[in-house]
């Protein structure tokens, strides 16, 4: 079911392990490879825009319950109502700088990096499949005044499932084998300037 995420996370161990060696030779064998995986040619689809929809997905996810969870919060905090936007700002802002993070880190090819990324991707979607069930329980068992929660609810689920299928598909997982071709290029390109500089000693 999740083929291609799973073959993402592989695909990123061995190469993790692979690029510890410092032979150029090595390092150009396991670029080939990479390019077998994303094909070619490669065009600006693959470069970092699929990570990207995927960080707008989740920052859309992510949004749907803000304000009735802080709602919540500031009325049990006893503060007042008028001031929830400002916990808003705030929780979507160290949002916005993790997803972002994580986002750049994996473009550069890194496994931690990517790990994060799908691990922020699954609280968020826990959580909007919690805001979903708590919306809908109190639609049935309450009287609701509007149905701004439910609709939130829906739309959260729906951002999380269709980021789910996002990171699920062929395109992501070659933009992630790209990803790491391009570490790859990137310290044989440093062990080939570091050799040159040693020669002109």
């Amino acid at each position: 079911m999740m083929k291609y995420i799973t073959r993402s996370l592989a695909l990123s161990r061995v190469i993790a392990k692979k690029i510890a060696t410092n032979d150029p030779q090595q390092l150009e064998l396991i670029k080939d490879r990479l390019k077998s995986r994303f094909g070619v040619p490669v065009g600006m689809h693959m470069t970092g825009i699929p990570l990207g929809i995927s960080m707008i997905l989740a920052i859309f996810c992510y949004a749907m319950p803000q304000v009735s969870l802080w709602m919540i919060i500031f009325n049990w905090l006893s503060i007042p109502e008028y001031k929830v936007l400002i916990g808003v700002f705030f929780a979507a802002a160290v949002y916005c700088v993790l997803i972002m993070a994580t986002m750049l880190l994996t473009v550069r090819g890194s496994l931690a990096g990517f790990k994060a990324h799908l691990l922020i991707i699954g609280l968020t979607g826990a959580g909007a499949i919690l805001y979903f069930v708590s919306s809908f329980f109190s639609l049935l068992f309450g009287a609701a005044d509007n149905y701004t929660p439910q609709i939130t609810s829906v739309l959260g689920l729906i951002f999380f499932l269709l980021n789910v299928k996002w990171i699920n598909s062929s395109l992501f997982y070659r933009s992630i084998a790209l990803s790491l071709h391009n570490r790859v290029w990137r310290k044989q390109l440093k062990i080939e300037a570091r050799q040159a500089q040693m020669l002109k000693r």
